[in-house]
């Protein structure tokens, strides 16, 4: 989710041991939690908790392997450097390359962390087999230039939705369909009150993603599943129809009864969705 805090002095005790493992990528530690078995190796690179994902995750993992993680300054990762998109996306790259988890990836990015994943993708391409955007992320347009005229069809999508900055799962979700464990993850890991994505984050990433997405079709012929909320303003119906067109390879699936964790909400949209996109990266060439 998208929110802005600071650390805090005396963190509480995990409640739990972490269920991954610590790798350390040269001064700090990040949590990586990786299970299921196979290739491609699914990559969720956010956004929320990695406890989160813990209705999609067990069902993913019974088709092939799936790794979720804390990035650096949440829950149990150490603080990292400061929060930016280019650090985000290293980080995850340097986390997976030190735990030897092998590529090409299938990448999931809910919210703020769909622009990571599409980051990451123009910066490794090689790294990436397919895609999987889930309510891609928000921005507050108040700020946000009008779009340019013509530019419907550029295929570089921009415009995002405004929407609440400091709302959490918790409060914008079905929380209470997690299993209780995770529910107190979730709360254990915001009382720390991590730092976290704000709109100036999502608007570094943006004007990163500019100069590295090659249009037309950036994502080329990698299947790519854009999960799409019952989100009604038209600003948010255009910008999930652009994002149809970062790949030649294209689909949308709806997530009419949710809000905008849809990982929560409707876990079942999320785990077809990847595996259509699993499929699609295993299908001879």
């Amino acid at each position: 989710m998208l929110a802005a805090h600071a650390h805090a002095q005396s963190p509480k005790p995990p409640p739990y041991p972490p269920p991954g493992r610590l790798v350390d990528i040269g001064g700090y530690r990040v949590h990586l939690y990786c299970s299921g078995e196979g290739n491609p190796a699914v990559i969720v690179v956010g956004a929320g908790f990695s406890f989160d994902w813990a209705l999609v995750q067990p069902e993913v993992a019974k088709f092939t392997r799936i790794c979720t993680y804390d990035p650096s300054g949440t829950a149990w990762s150490d603080p990292g450097p400061p929060l930016t998109c280019a650090s985000r996306v290293n980080e995850i790259h340097q986390v997976l390359q030190t735990a030897e988890v092998k590529g090409p990836y299938v990448l999931v990015g809910l919210s703020a962390g769909a622009l990571v994943t599409r980051l990451y993708a123009s910066l490794y391409p090689d790294a990436v087999a397919g895609v999987v955007m889930v309510d891609h992320a928000f921005i507050d347009v108040r700020s946000a230039p009008a779009p340019e005229a013509g530019n419907s069809g550029s295929n570089r999508p921009v415009l995002l939705q405004q929407t609440p900055m400091t709302f959490t799962a918790e409060d914008s979700s079905q929380f209470r369909n997690l299993p209780e464990r995770s529910r107190q993850l979730h709360r254990w890991a915001a009382s720390l009150q991590p730092v976290l994505p704000t709109v100036e984050t999502a608007k570094d990433c943006l004007a990163q993603l500019k100069s590295t997405e090659k249009a037309p079709h950036p994502l080329g012929n990698k299947p790519l599943v854009v999960i799409s909320t019952g989100n009604r303003q038209p600003s948010y119906k255009k910008l999930q129809e652009e994002l149809l067109g970062l790949s030649q390879q294209s689909e949308q699936m709806m997530a009419a009864a949710s809000f905008h964790s849809v990982e929560i909400d409707e876990p079942d949209v999320v785990i077809t969705g990847i595996g259509v996109v699993v499929d699609k990266v295993r299908q001879p060439r």
